[in-house]
């Protein structure tokens, strides 16, 4: 049993455990499944991007002939899915890759790619949501328009309009005809992070490189891999980007030799070390092999941040999306809560956000003709979950677990 201060539905718990240990037989958990609780795994493993572990788990377990029709061609149909935009995927990131080279940028293709194509042993088990390309700050601005002057890509609709001083990418731009979402970054996702230029520099010096479609594309190396999903995973999403990552670090280290001196000794520079012990905890108790036993420690890690985990790996998008808006109007307003809250929020707007409600430029002062329309937004938006007192306690613990994480 894991430790919980919350109700998981076994469902829930052997998606987590199917993340955490791939390549284990969950044939009993699956065998508890009734027929509600099948359709609603597959409706999890969908939404969550593992329909294609958990048809893999069916076949280790083998017990397809059990599972009930429907649930079996909804996680088929969505690993067509997933297979059929892997392979659209590499044909538009080849492209892609060539017009950048062509335009004298070499950027690094960050997280996903290096793991389907190097660490999981086939790549249509881990779905890309988009592609995420590492250049240097000077670099990003010409790469971007660059791309925005070629046929064939444009900003998508929903991006903002913004430079390198917002963030830590531009605005998303589109592969028209593959649908791909391409974001250039500058930075590797982490506001606040005071070690976030360590990290970079470890990206960027042991930048290595795999083939795609007979393209060079270059990706991290494993182990700096290792150390941005921990970060990525711990102190930017606080675990809200899902629990494939712990099937990403079991792909990761079965893979590759990790020198765990040096994992520990790097975790502890960056100020990872906390978020290296809770991810090594959650992942042992859901029956990872890959944690070495010092690290997944219980009496090191707060049972309150291990169940926080669990909450933040399994909500939905828009419950991910209350809490952080929870968690940053707490700290952008000093702890204070309520409408003083709100007030004093609303009178500190971001002029991107003003921007994306007016379609101006962030520069622009007609910015100012989005501040209605966005103060109406935030503050509905923060009356319903402030007085949703399920809402309100989780983003509460998970704004204790973040505090925990950012002690080192």
């Amino acid at each position: 049993m894991t430790a919980r201060n919350v109700t998981e539905a076994p469902h829930e718990t052997l998606l987590l455990r199917i993340c955490a240990a791939p390549d284990a037989d969950h044939e009993m958990a699956f065998r508890g499944l009734d027929e509600e609780g099948w359709s609603d795994l597959a409706a999890l493993a969908e939404d969550k991007r593992a329909a294609p572990l958990v048809r893999r788990s069916i076949a280790i377990a083998g017990i397809q002939p059990i599972v009930p029709a429907s649930a079996l061609q909804e996680i088929d149909r969505a690993c067509q899915w997933h297979a059929l935009y892997g392979l659209r995927q590499a044909v538009a990131l080849k492209r892609l890759i060539g017009v950048l080279a062509q335009g004298g940028f070499h950027p690094i293709v960050l997280k996903g790619l290096g793991l389907a194509h190097r660490d999981y042993p086939d790549q249509a088990l881990r779905p890309l949501r988009d592609v995420d390309l590492l250049l240097t700050p000077d670099e990003a601005p010409a790469a971007q328009d660059l791309l925005l002057r070629t046929e064939g890509y444009r900003l998508a609709p929903w991006a903002g309009t913004y430079g390198v001083e917002y963030g830590h990418q531009m605005p998303e731009l589109q592969d028209v005809e593959f649908e791909l979402t391409i974001e250039v970054h500058h930075r590797i996702n982490a506001r606040g992070w005071a070690q976030e230029p360590l990290l970079l520099e470890l990206i960027r010096g042991e930048a290595t490189e795999l083939t795609l479609l007979g393209a060079q594309v270059r990706v991290p190396s494993s182990r700096a891999n290792f150390l941005h999903l921990v970060e990525h995973a711990t102190l930017h999403h606080a675990f809200e980007n899902g629990p494939l990552v712990l099937a990403d670090l079991h792909f990761l280290v079965q893979r590759n030799e990790l020198d765990w001196g040096w994992i520990e000794a790097e975790a502890a520079r960056l100020g990872l070390a906390n978020s290296l012990r809770l991810l090594a905890t959650v992942a042992a108790e859901l029956g990872a092999g890959w944690p070495p036993a010092h690290l997944a420690n219980k009496e090191c890690v707060p049972d309150l941040h291990l169940a926080s985990a669990h909450v933040a790996m399994l909500q939905d998008k828009e419950a991910s999306e209350r809490n952080k808006m929870m968690r940053r109007l707490e700290a952008e307003t000093s702890g204070d809560s309520g409408w003083r809250a709100a007030v004093a929020r609303a009178f500190r707007p971001n002029p991107h956000q003003l921007a994306a409600f007016a379609g101006s430029r962030h520069d622009d002062w007609r910015r100012w003709l989005g501040y209605p329309a966005w103060l109406f937004n935030r503050a509905r938006r923060y009356l319903v979950a402030s007085r949703d007192e399920v809402v309100r306690s989780g983003a509460e613990r998970e704004a204790e677990m973040v505090n925990w994480l950012r002690l080192g």
